[in-house]
């Protein structure tokens, strides 16, 4: 497990941000920006790609060939988080790049969803 709060694009300034271990963040099912669907996560790992295991891996790459348009063709880490669907109900979901970096992570699987990490999409929704 590793644990990490950003990485540096290439040789340019650009930094993409990376979720931190532990942090409760904002997470928006199928992506779509409105208050019915934000809910939190909380991140619970951290695994670089190499790291990874053989299921997780073969569902990323299912996933980036179903969804080309959306999952990046390399990711450096795969970010498992435990997602409150509900007072009682919790579910574990697994965030990997987007294929454009803005966009930044991206739950897998039925529960696909986008990590408000910055707060920038929580404060779209607040109108600010």
């Amino acid at each position: 497990m590793t644990k990490v709060s950003e990485k540096k694009k290439g040789n340019n300034a650009n930094t993409l941000l990376c979720p931190v271990l532990g942090q409760t963040y904002n997470y928006f099912d199928d992506g779509k920006i409105r208050p019915s669907r934000r809910m939190e996560v909380v991140i619970i790992e951290i695994t670089p790609f190499s790291e990874i295991d053989e299921e997780t891996l073969n569902n990323w790459r299912e996933e980036v060939e179903e969804c080309d348009w959306l999952y990046a063709k390399e990711t450096d880490f795969f970010v498992k988080a435990d997602l409150k669907v509900s007072d009682d109900k919790t579910e574990k979901i697994i965030f990997v790049r987007t294929i454009n970096n803005n966009d930044g992570w991206f739950s897998l699987g039925w529960w696909g969803g986008r990590l408000d990490i910055d707060g920038s999409l929580n404060a779209l929704l607040n109108g600010a």
